[in-house]
C-alpha cells in the first residue's frame, strides 16, 4: 500500500481571492473616504464667510498617502488663517478653528460607520474563486 499523502486543492485560488478581496476593500475604502472628505469640504465652503468667494474657493480636498486632506487657504487668501483661528484685531483666538476642525469632528462617528458599512458590503458581495479539481 503506497502512501499517497494528502492533496489540498484551492490554495492558489485562496491566495488570489484574498489579494483580490483586499484590493476591493482598499478601493471601496478610498472611494468612501474621498466622498466623505468632498462632502465635508463642501460643508466648509458653505460655512466660511463670503465677500468675494475666494476663501470658499480655496477649500481643497487632496489625497495624501492613505487619507484625504481637507484644507483652506491659498495664494489669493493669505487671511485664511486669521478667519479660521483669529487671534488679532478683534477676532478671538480659537485653537481648534472655526470651520475645518469642528466640521471634521462632527463627521467622526459617521466616517467610522460608513467605512464599516463599505467593508461589510464589499466582503458580502465577494465571490471566491472556485478551486480547480484534482484528477
Amino acid at each position: 500500500m503506497a502512501d499517497e499523502g494528502i492533496r489540498v486543492s484551492g490554495v492558489d485560488e485562496l491566495r488570489r481571492g484574498t489579494r483580490e478581496l483586499t484590493g476591493r476593500i482598499e478601493a471601496k475604502a478610498n472611494n468612501t473616504l474621498e466622498g466623505t472628505a468632498t462632502y465635508r469640504g463642501s460643508m466648509v465652503q458653505a460655512a466660511v464667510p463670503r465677500v468675494k468667494g475666494w476663501l470658499a474657493a480655496s477649500v481643497n480636498v487632496a489625497p495624501i498617502e492613505n487619507r484625504f486632506d481637507v484644507s483652506i487657504g491659498d495664494d489669493r487668501t493669505p487671511y485664511a488663517g486669521w478667519i479660521e483661528f483669529g487671534g488679532t484685531r478683534g477676532r478671538p483666538y480659537m485653537p481648534e478653528g472655526r470651520y475645518l476642525y469642528p466640521i471634521a469632528m462632527a463627521a467622526q462617528g459617521s466616517v467610522k460607520h460608513e467605512m464599516e458599512r463599505a467593508t461589510k458590503q464589499t466582503i458580502r458581495g465577494f465571490r471566491w474563486p472556485q478551486p480547480t479539481t484534482i484528477a
